[in-house]
C-alpha cells in the first residue's frame, strides 16, 4: 500500500466547510474577484453570438484563450493584480524579452493537447475550476443542455433577480467597442503583442469595477439578493446578505483588527447574538468557529501524539498501550507543572471547577507547542469549549441537526452525550481513553474510509498486533471561511476602502440592507 499526505486526518473539518457553504453561497475561497462574474457572463454571451458551436472543446478553448489574455494584460495593471488566474505563468511570459508576439495557443495547450504546465492546468480553466459552481449557485450561469457539456448565461425572464444577461450587458457597456473588437480578434488569431495588451486596459482590468456604473450596481445587488435566485422557495434564505450586513457593521465598529477571522471570532465571542438577540447568520458563524476550535483541538492532539511517537521511537514499533500510557503520564506531568492538579486520580469535574480558560489564548499556545505539551493544550482547549459554551450546547446541536451539519464526531453532540458522563473519571484515565478512542482509532477509521481504489492511504501510523509505528504527521489549521474573499469583493465594489472603512457608497448600501431586514 502507498501512503499519501491527505487532508483532515480526523474527519472533523467537513462540518466547517459545509457551514460556510450555507452562510455564503455564490462565492468560495478561490473566487478572488467579483468582476469575473460579469466578465464570464459577457464572454459566454459573446461566444454564443460569435462562435455558437455546441462542441464543448470549442467553448473550452475560447474561455481558456480569453482567460490567458486577461492574465497577460494583468502584468500591465497600474495597481494590484492579485487573484488573477494564470498571472504567475503570464508574468514569466511577459518577462521573456525574446518574445515580441505571444502565441496564445501555446499558452493554453501543449502540442499534444494537454494542459499541464500551461497558464492553467484544469481543462475548463479558472472558469470551470473556481467560478462555475458559485456562479451557477447565484443564478447567472446554467448548463446549456442536460448533458452539462456547454454553458451559457441565464436570461432576464424574471425581473426579480440579477441575471447573467443583465451582467453581460452592463459589462459590455463598460468596454470600449474598439477594445472589445481587439480582444476577440486576438482570440481568433491566437496572437497578441504587448501594445495590444496595454490597449485593452483599463477596460479589461478585472480588479476594478467602474465606480458608479450599472455593472457595479448590479454586482452589489447580486450579492444582497436572495441566496439562490433561480430556486422556487416558499421562504427564501438571505444568509449571504445577512452576513454582509453584519460584516459591514463589524467594520463600522472600528475593530482593532479587521479580517475574516476577527469577524468570525466576534460572532463566536457574542455567541451568535447582536444586541442580545440571536441572529441567524451570526449564530451560523458562531457554530462555524465552534467547530473550528473543535477540529483544531483534536487535530493538535493527534499532531502531538505523532510528534512524541516519532521523537521517542523513530520508525520502530512500540506496544500501543505502553505508548499511550507514556503519553498520558507526560501530559499529567504538564498538568502538575501548571498547578492544575495534585494527583492523576483527580476527577474531571474537580479539574473543570478550577479552570478559567480562553479558547483564543489556548489556540495561540497550541500553535507554539510540541509533543505532549501540544496534547496538553489540545485537551485544555476541549475543556475550554465545554466550559465557555455549556449554556449553548443544545442550541448548537439543534442548529447542526437542522442544517444537516452535525457530522460524525462533531463537538456539541460529544459534549452533550459522551463527555457529561466522564465527570467522575480520573483525568489520567480520561486522557488515555480519549487518545485511544477519539484520536488513534478515529484516525485509523477515517483513513480506512478514505482509501481509494488505487490503494492510497492517508494513515499517519500503522497498528499491527497491538503495536504502533510512525509514518507521518499533520499540522492542525483552521479552514478558510470565505469571508476574506467577500471582503475583497466589497473592496472591488467600492463599498469598503483599502483600509477597511465604509466608503460613502458602503454607508448607503449598509443603510439599504439594514432597513430591508
Amino acid at each position: 500500500m502507498n501512503f499519501i499526505r491527505g487532508l483532515d486526518p480526523l474527519g472533523l473539518q467537513n462540518t466547517s466547510d459545509s457551514t460556510f457553504s450555507i452562510l455564503l453561497p455564490g462565492l468560495n475561497n478561490v473566487t478572488g474577484r467579483i468582476r469575473y462574474y460579469s466578465f464570464y457572463c459577457w464572454l459566454l454571451d459573446e461566444y454564443s453570438k460569435r462562435v455558437g458551436s455546441t462542441d464543448p472543446k470549442e467553448q473550452r478553448k475560447f474561455i481558456r484563450t480569453a482567460e490567458y489574455i486577461i492574465a497577460l494584460s494583468s502584468q500591465f495593471y497600474a495597481g494590484d493584480n492579485g487573484s488573477i488566474p494564470g498571472s504567475n505563468y503570464a508574468k514569466l511570459e511577459i518577462q521573456n524579452n525574446e518574445i515580441d508576439l505571444h502565441d496564445l495557443n501555446a499558452g493554453i495547450y501543449k502540442p499534444d493537447g494537454t494542459t499541464a504546465n500551461t497558464y492553467w492546468n484544469f481543462g475548463w480553466g479558472a472558469f470551470g475550476q473556481y467560478y462555475l459552481g458559485s456562479m451557477r449557485d447565484i443564478g447567472i450561469i446554467i448548463n446549456r443542455d442536460s448533458e452539462g457539456g456547454i454553458y451559457t448565461r441565464t436570461s432576464s425572464k424574471d425581473e426579480g433577480f440579477i441575471s447573467g444577461e443583465m451582467l453581460a450587458k452592463s459589462f459590455a457597456t463598460n468596454i470600449d467597442s474598439e477594445k472589445s473588437d481587439l480582444f476577440f480578434d486576438c482570440i481568433s488569431k491566437g496572437k497578441i503583442n504587448e501594445d495590444q495588451l496595454k490597449n485593452l486596459l483599463p477596460d479589461f482590468n478585472l480588479t476594478k469595477v467602474p465606480n458608479g456604473s450599472e455593472e457595479e450596481s448590479q454586482l452589489i445587488q447580486l450579492l444582497i439578493q436572495k441566496d439562490y435566485p433561480v430556486r422556487i422557495e416558499e421562504d427564501p434564505s438571505t444568509l449571504r446578505k445577512q452576513t454582509i450586513t453584519h460584516l459591514l457593521n463589524f467594520s463600522n465598529s472600528k475593530p482593532t483588527s479587521f479580517n475574516d477571522r476577527e469577524f468570525v471570532y466576534a460572532a463566536y465571542n457574542q455567541k451568535g447574538t447582536s444586541e442580545n438577540k440571536v441572529e441567524e447568520s451570526l449564530f451560523g458563524w458562531y457554530y462555524y468557529q465552534f467547530n473550528e476550535f473543535w477540529h483544531y483541538a483534536n487535530t493538535s492532539i493527534l499532531n502531538g501524539v505523532l510528534d512524541s511517537l516519532e521523537d521517542s521511537y523513530g520508525p520502530n514499533w512500540i506496544q500501543l498501550r505502553q505508548f499511550v500510557d507514556g503519553i498520558g503520564e507526560s501530559v499529567i506531568d504538564v498538568f502538575k507543572t501548571e498547578n492544575l492538579l495534585d494527583d492523576s486520580d483527580d476527577k474531571i469535574s474537580d479539574i473543570l471547577s478550577r479552570l478559567e480558560l480562553n479558547e483564543h489564548d489556548l489556540f495561540q499556545k497550541i500553535s507554539k507547542a510540541k509533543k505532549t505539551e501540544k496534547v496538553f493544550y489540545g485537551i485544555l482547549l476541549i475543556f475550554s469549549q465545554y466550559l465557555n459554551n455549556k449554556p449553548n450546547l443544545i442550541s448548537l446541536k439543534e442548529y447542526g441537526d437542522k442544517n444537516d451539519l452535525g457530522k460524525d464526531g462533531e463537538g456539541p453532540g460529544y459534549f452533550l452525550t459522551q463527555f457529561k458522563v466522564k465527570m467522575s473519571m480520573s483525568i489520567f484515565d480520561f486522557i488515555k481513553e480519549y487518545i485511544f478512542k477519539h484520536i488513534i482509532y478515529r484516525h485509523q477509521y477515517v483513513a480506512f474510509r478514505k482509501i481509494r481504489g488505487g490503494g492510497l492511504s492517508t494513515q499517519k501510523f500503522i497498528i499491527e498486533d497491538h503495536h504502533i509505528r510512525y509514518l507521518g504527521n499533520f499540522e492542525a489549521a483552521f479552514t478558510g471561511p470565505r469571508i476574506g474573499n467577500l471582503i475583497s469583493f466589497l473592496k472591488d465594489l467600492n463599498i469598503l476602502s483599502t483600509d477597511n472603512m465604509l466608503t460613502e457608497k458602503g454607508v448607503s448600501v449598509f443603510n439599504q440592507i439594514s432597513l430591508n431586514d
